[in-house]
C-alpha cells in the first residue's frame, strides 16, 4: 500500500484504488490549505498509473460541513473571490480532466462545499443517514454560486430553486430518488459497498475508463448531429488500443483479459 503525508487529509493506494479522506475535525470544513492538499492528492493519483479509480471519503462525522464560514468572515471581497474560483472553479476543471474515475462515499452531512467536492465526482455512494444542503442563502445572505450550475444540471431549475433559496438539507434516499447520486447503502456498509464498486471499476482497462469517461464529458451538452462523429472517433480510437484487442481476444478464449493500459 501507497501512502502520502498531509496534514487535512489522508491519501493511500491499494488494490488499484487511491482513497482521499478528508480529516481536518471536528467537521472537515475547507480552506485553502486543504483545498491545496486536495489538488495535491488528486495529481498523484492521477499520474500513477497503479491507480484506476480514485475514491473520496470523509472521517467523523461526515464528508464535509463545507468551507470555513469563519475564514470567510476574515476576507474581504477580493479574497474571497480568489479562494472561491480556486476552490469551486479550478477544482471541479481539475476533476472533470483527470484521466480516470473519481467517486465520492458520503456519509452524515455534506454541506455547500462538500456537496460541490461530491458532485464534481462521477460517481456517488451515500449512507441512509446522509443529507446534502446548500445553507448559503439563509447563512450568507448569498447564492451558493457554483451550486447553483452543479445543482440545476442534476435535478432541474424547479427543485434546484427550492433547495436553494431555502437552504433545507435533502436526505440520500430523496437525493437518489432525484437522480443525484448512484445508490443509497446502510451506514454500515458504505465503504465496504463503495470500495466493491471502486474495485469493479479498477478491474476494467485504462484505456477504455479514460475513453468513456472523456465521452461523458464531452457529450454533457452536445447536440445531437455532432454525437454521431464524436462517438465514432472515440470507439474508432479505442478500437485500435492494445488493451482492445486483448479485450477481443479474452472474449473469444473465455478468459479475463489481461490489461496494459495501452
Amino acid at each position: 500500500m501507497t501512502t502520502e503525508n498531509f496534514s487535512l487529509l489522508q491519501y493511500h493506494v491499494k488494490d488499484g484504488i487511491a482513497e482521499i479522506i478528508l480529516d481536518n475535525p471536528p467537521a472537515n470544513v475547507i480552506n485553502p490549505q486543504m483545498t491545496d492538499e486536495y489538488f495535491q492528492a488528486l495529481d498523484a493519483a492521477n499520474g500513477d498509473p497503479d491507480v484506476r479509480i480514485i475514491l473520496l471519503s470523509g472521517k467523523g462525522k461526515g464528508l464535509s460541513g463545507g468551507v470555513d464560514l469563519k475564514l470567510l468572515d476574515t476576507y474581504g471581497p477580493s479574497e474571497m473571490k480568489a479562494f472561491l474560483a480556486r476552490f469551486y472553479v479550478e477544482m471541479i476543471d481539475k476533476v472533470r480532466s483527470l484521466n480516470k474515475p473519481i467517486m465520492a462515499a458520503v456519509h452524515g452531512y455534506a454541506m455547500e462545499g462538500a456537496c460541490t467536492l461530491a458532485f464534481a465526482c462521477d460517481m456517488i455512494i451515500a449512507s441512509s443517514d446522509a443529507k446534502f444542503g446548500y445553507p448559503g442563502v439563509p447563512n450568507l445572505a448569498a447564492p451558493p454560486g457554483m451550486h447553483v450550475w452543479h445543482l440545476q444540471r442534476l435535478i432541474g431549475r424547479m427543485k434546484a430553486a427550492e433547495l436553494i433559496y431555502t437552504g433545507k438539507t435533502i436526505s440520500a434516499i430523496d437525493a437518489d430518488r432525484l437522480g443525484m447520486i448512484t445508490r443509497v447503502v446502510p451506514p454500515k456498509d458504505l465503504m465496504s459497498a463503495s470500495r466493491e464498486l471502486a474495485q469493479e471499476v479498477a478491474a476494467m482497462s485504462p484505456v477504455g475508463l479514460k475513453a468513456a469517461r472523456e465521452l461523458i464529458y464531452r457529450m454533457e451538452n452536445m447536440d445531437f448531429k455532432t454525437v454521431p462523429g464524436t462517438a465514432l472517433d472515440a470507439v474508432a480510437l479505442a478500437f485500435a488500443s492494445d488493451d482492445s484487442k486483448e479485450a477481443r481476444r479474452a472474449f473469444v478464449e473465455k478468459r479475463k483479459p489481461v490489461w496494459t493500459g495501452k
